[in-house]
């Protein structure tokens, strides 16, 4: 396995607000600057298969590689030779909410791909978690209400 991203972000939103939207693929490219769309060919759930394209990017086959327990979220899109799964978690820290994105890549294939695509990666998650929070933000509760 190899890390190619990793970015935390404390916020106000309550870490339910997060880990729904997370699950709702179909609104990421809402908050998510990154991403063109999600569409999942069966129901949600672990193991639900589908197809995303981020902005600028080829179509990419996908699957929910998890969902809980607590808030969080991971989905794992598969390249050629490799996978390149991110995980999404929040969770309530000293009375905010802390939420931490982690991209990493496995396979044959995943050095190189790390290569070609870490720091696009790295910069992705930031601006997703930052546009996903500011939208919570803008919206929530006090982060003890979720």
């Amino acid at each position: 396995m190899i890390e190619i991203a990793r970015t935390t972000r404390s916020s106000s939103a309550p870490p339910r607000t997060f880990f729904d939207r997370w699950c709702d693929l179909e609104t990421h490219p809402e908050w998510a600057p990154s991403m063109e769309y999600f569409r999942l060919a069966e129901p949600f759930g672990v193991g639900a298969r589908g197809v995303l394209r981020a902005i600028g990017g080829e179509e990419a086959p996908f699957r929910v590689a998890q969902v809980g327990p607590g808030f969080v979220y991971a989905d794992t899109t598969e390249l050629a030779g490799a996978e390149l799964t991110v995980r999404h978690e929040a969770v309530v820290d000293g009375g905010v909410t802390r939420v931490e994105l982690t991209a990493f890549l496995e396979g044959p294939a995943a050095a190189e791909w790390a290569t070609r695509m870490g720091d696009d990666v790295q910069r992705s998650l930031e601006r997703d978690l930052a546009s996903l929070a500011q939208l919570l933000e803008d919206r929530a509760a006090p982060v003890g209400a979720g």
